[in-house]
């Protein structure tokens, strides 16, 4: 009973909730093509409903949260108390392979250069960054976070939104890294243009988002099992555009970028402390303590890749992460060929919607 109650006292420094009431949302068209026309495919922190384009297919969150981007815009103290081990070098963080692992990718297309991290966090990426021999720049609009950043870790972090960079800087970045950035973005649109302004000509653009693709296969497994979670399948509280590798891609062209490669990144294998004893979440905690999670969570990252095969390159439902590298493009003389309506996802049976 003690740990349970320490697990439900676990101070967040965010100011994300566990529901959300009607008033507090707001309701959007598709952030693709404009369409009004939904399909509720799941339902989650109260009234936030994930949804389907029914023109173009993307799945986006509607009605979300009013505010997505402040979600984060939490207590400087409870974020330092969270990560001070990291800060003072003694400790690592649990997504310290993740950031190798991408960072790995990047140096094959970029080994040196300008490197700026969009929604930089606390600095956790930009400390490898640094450390490769990049020029480390981050852009963070939360002042919490660009705060550590600066003085914890003594980057060059901008406290401001993406569009609102100085000028000065407009073309002088090899490359620009939206890491589990995108899906926050309620404007894609208008986000990756801006990107492409800072970009250099010859630069590349590294996105990785979750695949909602998988989001939809452990949504369909949690039904058979006869489960309906209230909140953690879709993170629909804070992700407000979910992508496969079709709509990414479409994205991307219409923003006026060319995907040079789509691949699959490893899962982030979660901390467990939190639930144990209601602190430690930036820390990788022991495979013993949650093997059959991270098990699962391996398994499927290795089934993807025979399945992307049998899907003719096209990624499937076992693959957690999208990666994407990409340039910039001038745009397509057939350009409004990626507008064209697809087939839909066949969305999950309608029971899981009335779930409370």
């Amino acid at each position: 009973m003690t740990l349970i109650k320490q697990s439900q006292d676990y101070e967040r420094g965010g100011t994300q909730k566990d529901e959300y009431a009607v008033d507090e949302l707001v309701l959007v068209n598709c952030p693709f093509c404009g369409s009004d026309r939904r399909t509720c495919i799941y339902r989650e922190h109260g009234a936030l409903e994930v949804s389907q384009c029914g023109a173009c297919a993307l799945i986006y969150t509607s009605p979300r949260v009013k505010s997505p981007e402040e979600v984060y815009w939490g207590n400087s103290e409870t974020y330092y108390a969270e990560a001070r081990l990291i800060f003072a070098g003694k400790a690592g963080h649990h997504r310290d392979p993740n950031y190798l692992e991408e960072l790995d990718l990047i140096k094959r297309y970029k080994p040196a250069g300008r490197f700026l991290d969009v929604g930089c966090n606390m600095g956790m990426l930009l400390r490898h960054v640094r450390k490769m021999g990049w020029t480390a720049v981050g852009v963070e609009p939360s002042p919490s976070l660009s705060r550590l950043a600066i003085q914890r870790f003594d980057l060059d972090v901008h406290n401001c939104f993406l569009g609102e960079l100085p000028d000065r800087l407009a073309g002088s970045f090899d490359v620009i890294a939206l890491s589990d950035v995108l899906e926050h973005i309620s404007d894609p649109l208008t986000f990756l243009r801006q990107a492409g302004r800072f970009l250099a000509p010859d630069g590349i653009l590294y996105i990785k988002v979750p695949n909602a693709r998988w989001n939809i296969f452990k949504q369909a497994m949690l039904r058979l099992a006869g489960k309906a979670p209230k909140q953690g399948v879709w993170d629909s509280y804070e992700h407000v555009v979910h992508y496969t590798d079709h709509t990414l891609s479409m994205m991307l062209k219409k923003a006026g970028f060319r995907p040079i490669k789509m691949t699959i990144g490893k899962p982030v294998q979660l901390p467990v402390w939190q639930e144990l004893v209601g602190h430690y979440y930036q820390y990788p905690s022991p495979a013993i303590l949650d093997w059959q999670r991270r098990l699962g969570r391996s398994f499927f990252y290795w089934l993807s890749w025979p399945e992307r095969v049998c899907r003719f390159g096209s990624v499937g439902h076992f693959a957690p992460n999208l990666v994407v590298v990409a340039s910039a493009a001038a745009a397509r003389p057939d350009a409004t060929d990626i507008t064209k309506p697809v087939e839909p996802i066949p969305p999950p049976a309608r029971r899981s919607l009335d779930t409370p």
